[in-house]
């Protein structure tokens, strides 16, 4: 992916109508996410949202760029998957929705996501599930965690940060994760044309023992309490692999500090069974090869997008070859697009989501294009010539 371009902070690009009207119906129309709801389940999601209206909780986020989408942050998907894990009751929804968010305001989360290292962020890759650039058959992301990787020197970095700034180790958290909400997620319903709003988790716990399982004791409450928090319903399934015959044991114990929730969605799966139970759901192109399939994973690796991923969500990159997406956060911001009427007047404009790297690289920000897909809305008129 080399060759990405700064992207601008106001756009210069001028098309006519006819070409506007192309650009329009060439991209898909952005997934409804309430498709599919009961009508007593449409009801509490309306209440939901007028009552978040009215307390200022859809209004655009304290430092959120002018050009950002609200995509994982309060958008129609994120209010969704909070009434889902409140089994649709709007009080206890609203009650849990504000609670992430004043955990996100006391971490300045979202400037976060657009100033940490990207040499920090990788580092943090190493502690929790992430993309790998596949998805299953459904469409959903297919994350990638290896529990050989928590062992006694990555536990006691972890708690010493935690011991020393215990809010920065929350923001670092929630920018990690935010990742998969802002941008993977919303670049899977891309690709696949309908709403996609949680992923499929592959574990792999063949080298975990029972006397490790007690040091990973803080790290899982702490990870279980954030995404049960601030990331309800973002986890579909959780595949726990190569399940060793006295996992049981384990799992005795660390089922104590997982949510009640995201431990009905584990899949306990032994060795001999893993090949057979992931082709039941994923292609094998998009298996590691670890497990039996073709897909060459590594822990830590940055997402690696198949042909159909990448032509489906925009991604740069030539035709017929994998494309490796660049270190680091990724955001969706939109680029307006000037139209130029018969007579030459600049009076509407047209939308693109745009994916942009963020995140700071030797001390300087940073602003790549990765991508330039998303819908191009319906030109929405401009007052007075339309400049931007």
């Amino acid at each position: 992916m080399n060759g990405r371009r700064p992207f601008p902070t106001t756009s210069n690009q001028i098309v006519t109508e006819p070409t506007a009207k192309k650009m329009q119906n060439g991209h898909q129309k952005q997934p409804d996410h309430t498709a599919g709801l009961t009508a007593q389940e449409q009801l509490a999601f309306d209440g939901l949202k007028r009552l978040c209206e009215a307390r200022g909780l859809t209004k655009r986020p304290a430092g959120l760029a002018k050009e950002d989408v609200s995509d994982g942050l309060n958008d129609d998907a994120t209010l969704l998957r909070f009434l889902k894990a409140r089994q649709f009751s709007i009080d206890a929804a609203m009650e849990q929705f504000q609670e992430s968010w004043a955990i996100r305001t006391s971490v300045d989360a979202i400037r976060g996501y657009d100033t940490i290292d990207v040499d920090i962020f990788e580092s943090i890759r190493h502690m929790y599930p992430h993309w790998s650039g596949r998805r299953d058959k459904r469409g959903l992301p297919i994350c990638l965690f290896d529990t050989t990787h928590l062992n006694a020197d990555a536990l006691a970095r972890y708690s010493k940060q935690r011991a020393a700034s215990g809010l920065e180790a929350t923001r670092q958290a929630i920018v990690f994760h935010d990742y998969l909400t802002r941008f993977v997620l919303p670049l899977c319903s891309s690709a696949a044309g309908r709403p996609i709003s949680s992923a499929v988790y592959l574990c792999d716990v063949g080298t975990l023992t029972l006397r490790q399982t007690w040091s990973v004791r803080g790290y899982a409450q702490d990870i279980s309490q954030l995404l049960a928090t601030c990331y309800p319903e973002v986890i579909d399934r959780v595949y726990v692999l190569n399940a060793s015959a006295y996992f049981a044991r384990i799992w005795a114990v660390i089922k104590k500090w997982v949510d009640p929730r995201t431990a009905a969605k584990l899949v306990i799966v032994q060795s001999s069974e893993v090949m057979d139970t992931l082709l039941e759901s994923m292609d094998i192109e998009d298996i590691p090869k670890q497990y039996g399939g073709r897909f060459e994973a590594k822990h830590r690796m940055v997402p690696r997008l198949d042909e159909e991923t990448r032509q489906g969500s925009g991604c740069q990159g030539a035709v017929g070859e994998e494309v490796l997406l660049p270190r680091g956060p990724i955001k969706w911001v939109v680029d307006s697009i000037q139209v130029v009427n018969e007579n030459g007047n600049r009076n509407s404009v047209c939308e693109k989501k745009v994916a942009v790297a963020v995140g700071t690289q030797n001390g300087k920000d940073r602003k790549e294009i990765v991508a330039r897909h998303g819908r191009a809305e319906t030109p929405k008129t401009v007052e007075g010539d339309g400049a931007l």
